[in-house]
């Protein structure tokens, strides 16, 4: 769980920095052009947005000690592993270097961003409302409505004599011992969807640990209805 929390925030940081990546680019593209390093890292270590300054401080500090650029950009492109921040620090890497990048390409490459995370963002949007529509309908719905249709049948069982006797206790076991067969088969399906979904296979058993005791939980409170 713990691991679990830690990746959500990390994705969430993620996504700050790589929001702001987008300001600071648009921000590049409108000041005269300049190839000295220096000038460009002490821009981005004073911006507003924290997480562009706090990450940029760092890698000018660590330059100014010797450190080559390369090395200290690829550094930062591991720790978040974002094709835009990639893409951005290879851009001010070939800017200083090599003298052919202008500042109308960062303009390039901001509109590109903007393109680009419009389209995953709403590819994200319909993942996450798939995701939500499963852990809802595995937690809840599912077991819920199983374990009112099992209550039913209980009660059908007591109240009509053509279903009262042995035939109705062995129609009313296997009904009920089937729906519990069903609701561990469609739990264990939906947390291997989920892990998909998240391109994440280990995730699938956290969600079987958190899913399977709930939805059996929401089953038999619900057969007390």
């Amino acid at each position: 769980m713990l691991d679990l929390f830690k990746k959500y925030y990390f994705s969430l940081e993620k996504k700050k920095l790589e929001n702001a990546l987008v300001d600071e680019i648009l921000k590049l593209s409108s000041i005269p052009k300049s190839n000295d390093l220096k000038i460009i890292l002490e821009k981005l270590s004073r911006s507003r947005n924290k997480i562009i300054s706090d990450n940029f401080k760092d890698v000018l500090a660590k330059i100014e000690k010797g450190h080559k650029p390369k090395e200290v950009f690829d550094i930062l492109k591991r720790k978040y592993n974002s094709e835009i921040l990639n893409r951005f620090l290879d851009l001010i890497y070939l800017s200083t270097t090599t003298g052919t990048i202008s500042f109308s390409d960062y303009k390039s490459v901001a509109d590109n961003f903007i393109k680009t995370k419009q389209v995953l963002d709403e590819r994200n949007s319909n993942l996450l409302m798939q995701k939500y529509t499963i852990l809802f309908a595995s937690s809840l719905i599912v077991p819920g409505i199983l374990g009112i249709v099992i209550s039913l049948i209980k009660s059908l069982r007591t109240s009509i004599p053509e279903v009262t006797g042995t035939a109705g206790i062995s129609l009313y076991s296997i009904t009920y011992y089937c729906v519990i067969i069903y609701i561990i088969e469609y739990i264990i399906i939906s947390s291997i969807y989920l892990s998909i979904l998240e391109d994440n296979r280990r995730k699938a058993i956290i969600y079987l640990v958190i899913l399977l005791p709930v939805s059996l939980l929401i089953f038999f409170l619900s057969m007390l209805i």
